[in-house]
């Protein structure tokens, strides 16, 4: 039997401020900047660490895969697969913000907040180009748990 996000006792939901899980764009209230499905696996948020893989797939039918790990206040790290270079930081419990440089677009910020029940996020985005500032809305959808399971270290 397969667990579902609505199955996950609370305690699983929060380690940091995104539910560890598989969350889906919910296309028809989102406002990307070119339409596409987009899946955004959380593998860890324990508050101190986010640690995510996206994929895009856009009308092209051309799949986009990025991943990403940054430390909350930490240093700026490269969004593998896209070079986008990006920081984090909590604004709160259940609210973030990512912020950094896109190539060839200029500097971005993203601010996501989790709604209380853990099962919806959503967030605002602009990115200032040369002709203009650029804005997007993105809600997700916590579709199910994560399917990965960390190594256990056993003493």
């Amino acid at each position: 039997m397969t667990a579902k996000a609505s199955d996950m006792p609370a305690s699983d939901k929060r380690g940091g401020i995104v539910p560890v899980g598989v969350w889906v764009l919910d296309q028809e209230r989102s406002q990307k900047l070119a339409p596409c499905s987009h899946t955004l696996w959380v593998i860890k948020d324990d508050g101190k660490e986010l640690t995510w893989v996206s994929i895009e797939t856009g009308e092209d039918d051309i799949h986009k895969i990025t991943s990403w790990t940054g430390q909350y206040g930490g240093g700026p790290s490269t969004v593998t697969g896209s070079g986008f270079v990006a920081s984090l930081r909590a604004h709160g419990p259940d609210e973030m913000e990512t912020y950094g440089e896109i190539p060839e677009m200029g500097p971005f910020s993203e601010r996501c907040k989790v709604d209380p029940s853990g099962k919806s996020m959503t967030c605002n985005g602009q990115v200032e180009t040369r002709d203009g500032v650029l804005t997007w809305l993105e809600v997700f959808n916590l579709h199910s748990p994560s399917p990965h399971l960390p190594l256990l270290v056993k003493p």
